[in-house]
């Protein structure tokens, strides 16, 4: 009996052709008519997952892994198409050659290559090359429409905290928008940001995720201008608290703001005047770190004590 492994691998739920059921049903098919048997435990799947990374995709690198077990005794692993194997070209002959070494080929469905034919390590490659190709020109479009998508004031990402998403338009929640208008007010009002963050854990406000505020998550409320009515997209798509990055796209919404432009830019205006006045302080000559060091912080800003 020959055993076979099955790898299944869908990058988006609106692709019928390769849904994760079509994609099985044609490997089994595959296997049966070629005398392969396919245990269930050898059934491995990544749903919603890109190709372009193996490190990314948990089954694929499980399955790897059960593959070169000598004691499984797999010797194909079988997928639908190559590209469901890997859409990167490196990943794809990096671990087709560590399958290689301990007997285990891979075959596809959908582009039977014969084994013994010296072409087939040609034909193979071009496969691969098509679809890396495919992959990095897919991502260039993504980003062409995401970009388009920010000109014209679509806001893209995970709902901010004080807004949900109702058929892809943001609604504020009221709950959420008293706290992000309190966190706007008592720092224009020039309470610091540490200090705010305190009282609201004192009065037991929770964030989205059901955890205390911190003071990483006001900065990013009091810089997202998402607040003011603003979608605002960055040019590699994230922050990376790079929150005045000229290059990003900043354009006026369609929803509900939670707070006046006025207040907005009041708390804009201080925040860049406190990044404007910051200073570095010189670190203590002696050799060593004080056991106090990074523990005793400050009442009014939060920072650390020095020395």
């Amino acid at each position: 009996m020959i055993i076979a492994a099955a790898y299944v691998r869908v990058s988006t739920d609106d692709q019928i052709e390769y849904s994760p059921m079509v994609q099985l049903e044609g490997i089994k098919d595959f296997a049966e008519k070629n005398g392969y048997h396919i245990p269930e435990e050898f059934i491995f799947a990544d749903e919603g997952i890109s190709g372009r990374t193996a490190e990314k995709r948990p089954a694929f690198m499980e399955m790897i892994r059960q593959a070169r077990k000598k004691s499984n005794h797999i010797q194909y692993i079988i997928v639908h198409k190559y590209d469901r194997f890997a859409r990167n070209k490196e990943d794809a002959v990096l671990y087709k050659a560590l399958l290689k070494k301990d007997g285990v080929k891979v075959l596809s469905v959908k582009e039977p290559i014969p084994q013994d034919d010296k072409f087939a390590v040609i034909y193979e490659s071009m496969l691969e090359a098509m679809a890396e190709y495919y992959s990095l020109n897919l991502s260039e479009e993504v980003k062409k429409t995401m970009v388009k998508k920010a000109e014209m004031g679509e806001y893209q990402g995970r709902s901010p905290y004080g807004y949900r998403k109702e058929n892809k338009q943001l609604v504020i929640v009221p709950e959420e928008a008293e706290v992000v208008r309190y966190i706007f007010e008592e720092y224009a009002s020039g309470r610091t940001i540490f200090s705010i963050t305190r009282s609201m854990n004192d009065f037991g406000w929770k964030t989205a995720r059901n955890t205390q505020f911190d003071t990483r998550s006001l900065t990013y409320i009091l810089h997202n201008p998402v607040y003011k009515g603003y979608s605002r997209w960055p040019p590699a798509g994230r922050i990376d608290r790079k929150f005045n990055n000229p290059d990003s796209i900043i354009v006026k919404g369609k929803w509900e703001p939670i707070v006046s432009e006025e207040l907005w830019q009041t708390v804009a205006d201080r925040l860049n005047k406190v990044v404007t006045t910051a200073y570095t302080h010189s670190q203590y000559e002696s050799k060593g770190r004080h056991w106090l060091s990074g523990l005793v912080k400050c009442s009014a800003c939060g920072r650390s004590l020095s020395i």
